[in-house]
Order: structure tokens, then C-alpha cells, then sequence
């Protein structure tokens, strides 16, 4: 395309593409900050927005595809535009830029290539068909990027947080047609007898949960989602650290959505199943698993005030052999914190070093 500018600047509020437009470019923004948006029932939805160093439309110069989204500048704006006639000249010109676009086109469904999902925040996601190990219907789902998320940091029940995305919103999957629901790292791994459990609790599961489910992406559906997938949970007998993982995502949710009794709540259940996990469990701990889960179990009676049950996990969290020197730590630290609040009045809310700043260390278990 002879004649195209490689650097292209755009006022505020000018368009970069319009939706059904056919432009055999991708773009790079230097500068600036673009939003990307779509018509729906009349109005405009963000989508997303896009600043320095992202791409924008993988799919026009390899696929010839029509553009699905509008993208206009918000801000005074550069970008790099890409096509056919200088692709070769702008990877030898910006070799770091051959490395970006194959991470961005890696991850792409085989068929589908990277699909918009509704809701906020879509560059970390893309659409996907999968079929239900229960009543082998197939449904769209909305799969997450991982290798675009970036961690901000850890609280101290080991929740990760992350920069503009929350993948909690899609960490569970349902089934619309028989309503089985489970945590999309688990989703297709059914025994026989968890699947044939399952398939007879069909009818349990709709009478519970009939109705219209909420947009995926939005807390609503996240809370409605695990208490099914906690529902399927206990029909088909599922071990108690994966129902205890469960109550604690649905604690995170509910605090989330300002609703703190219900967090709590979620928390004593997430408790209880934590210490059947621990004391009873059918599969042996190893020695990691052992540390995280009696530091776990110690910071859920801490935050729910149970101070001399939380002393004495954070104790046997420090005392295991070959531990996390981490969470060794992060443990003692809880155990001078504790001592002090087991001498409190029991009216004075304790003030939890999470309440203060998010903690880093130690590892993910959850």
C-alpha cells in the first residue's frame, strides 16, 4: 500500500478504524491512549483501552477480516501501522516486535483466532467451544490469556491480584443445558462415578437453579456460578480442599460486592472444609501442601476472631519440616500479631497487616 504512512497521529477523539471497515493493517500504540468499542442495543459498550506498547487487530493483515470493534483515540495519539507492504521493514526496523505479535497470535484458538468476549476488559480474553463432560452439550465460554496477566501482588490468604483483570469473574464454567458447573481447570476431569453422580442430580440442579443466568463476566454470574459449582461439588462427593477452595473464591466475591456478612460466612465454611482437608483428607499432603494448608486454616480463624485455634495453625505452619522459609516468616509475624489480640477486648476489631498493604509473599495455593 504504497504511500501509507508508517507513524500515524491522531487528534483526540478521531477514529484510527471504524467498525465494518476492511483494513489489511495491525496497529502498535506509541503514544496515546485508544479505546476500542462496539454498538449494542444502541448505545456504545467499551471494550477496551489500549496504551503504549499494545496491539491492536492481530486479525486484519493475516486473516482479511472485517474490523468488529471501533477504535478512536481518547487522548492525542501515535501509532505504528503494520501491513502487508512494510511488515519486513518494521520487524528489521523494531526486531523486538516479531516476539510481541507471536505472543499475541500464540494463544488463538485453533479455528477461531482471537474472538471478542463481552464485558470489560476483553484483550484478556477469547472465545471458545467446549463440549459438557455430563450431557455432552456444547457452549461458548470465554477462556483467559494467562500469559497477558500480570500479578500485582498477594493477600495474605493468598488471593493474587492482578493489573485491570479480575479472573475470578471466569473462573467457573456452567453448562447451560444441565446446569453442571465447576472451576474451568476442572471442568472435563470426571471420574465415572462422579460423572454418573452428576448426571442423576440433573434434575436436583434445575429445580435449585432454574432460570436465566447472568452475563459471564459480571459478579453476579461469578456468585451464582460457584455456589452451583459448590452445589455440583457436594453432589458428586468432591474432595474437601476443592470445596474449600471454593467457599474462600466465593468470600473473595462477596467482599468484593460489599457484602461482608456473606463473606464471612463463606469464610467458616471455607474453614471447615479446609480442616477436613487437613486433619482427614484421602490423598496424603506433601510437605508444602501440609505448610500452606495450616497457615491457611490459621488465617480464616484469624479473620473470623477465633485467635487461640488461629495461634496454634500459624505454630504448626512454622514447625513443619522443609517448608517455605516465606511463609515460615509470614507465619511468625502472625503468631506475635495473634499473641497480642488473644489480650484484647473482645469488641476491638483486629487489625490485620492485610488491612495495611497486600502481601507478596509466600505462594499460591488457591
Amino acid at each position: 500500500m504504497p504511500g501509507t504512512k508508517i507513524i500515524q497521529s491522531l487528534a483526540a477523539g478521531e477514529f484510527l478504524f471504524r467498525e465494518g471497515e476492511h483494513k489489511r493493517e495491525m496497529y502498535v500504540v506509541l503514544q496515546g491512549r485508544i479505546e476500542l468499542s462496539k454498538a449494542a442495543g444502541g448505545h456504545r459498550e467499551v471494550q477496551a483501552f489500549v496504551g503504549p506498547g499494545e496491539l491492536i487487530d492481530c486479525n486484519s493483515l493475516l486473516e482479511g477480516l472485517s474490523q468488529q470493534i471501533d477504535a478512536r483515540a481518547m487522548e492525542d495519539s501515535l501509532v505504528l501501522v503494520i501491513n502487508e507492504d512494510n511488515l519486513e521493514q518494521v520487524i528489521k526496523m523494531h526486531p523486538q516486535l516479531a516476539a510481541k505479535i507471536t505472543r499475541a497470535l500464540r494463544d488463538k484458538p485453533p479455528a477461531q483466532k482471537e474472538t471478542l468476549c463481552a464485558g470489560s476488559g476483553h484483550r484478556f480474553l477469547y472465545q471458545s467451544e467446549i463440549k459438557c463432560p455430563v450431557c455432552s452439550t456444547t457452549f461458548t465460554v470465554c477462556k483467559v490469556f494467562q500469559y497477558k496477566l500480570s500479578v500485582t501482588g498477594q493477600d495474605s490468604d493468598f488471593r493474587q491480584r492482578y493489573r485491570d483483570f479480575e479472573p475470578l469473574l471466569y473462573s467457573i464454567w456452567v453448562c447451560p443445558a444441565c446446569f453442571y458447573a465447576n472451576q474451568c481447570t476442572d471442568f472435563p476431569n470426571l471420574s465415572a462415578r462422579q460423572k454418573k453422580l452428576l448426571q442423576d442430580g440433573k434434575a436436583e440442579r434445575q429445580k435449585v437453579f432454574s432460570g436465566t443466568m447472568a452475563t459471564p463476566g459480571t459478579l453476579e454470574f461469578a456468585l451464582l456460578a460457584h455456589r452451583l459449582a459448590l452445589f455440583n461439588s457436594e453432589q458428586m462427593a468432591a474432595e474437601p480442599d476443592k470445596i474449600a477452595r471454593l467457599w474462600l473464591h466465593l468470600a473473595w466475591l462477596y467482599e468484593d460486592g460489599g457484602q461482608k456478612k456473606a463473606a464471612l460466612d463463606a469464610r467458616a465454611r471455607a474453614l471447615e472444609y479446609s480442616q477436613r482437608a487437613y486433619f482427614n483428607s484421602s490423598r496424603k499432603l506433601s510437605t508444602k501442601q501440609e505448610q500452606q494448608l495450616a497457615y491457611l486454616i490459621g488465617e480464616l480463624h484469624f479473620r473470623l476472631g477465633q485467635y487461640a485455634e488461629a495461634l496454634d495453625f500459624f505454630r504448626r505452619a512454622v514447625v513443619v519440616r522443609g517448608g517455605s522459609a516465606a511463609l515460615n516468616e509470614q507465619a511468625r509475624d502472625m503468631i506475635a500479631l495473634t499473641k497480642k489480640w488473644l489480650n484484647q477486648p473482645a469488641n476491638l476489631p483486629p487489625v490485620h497487616p492485610a488491612q495495611k498493604k497486600r502481601v507478596v509473599r509466600g505462594e499460591q495455593i488457591l
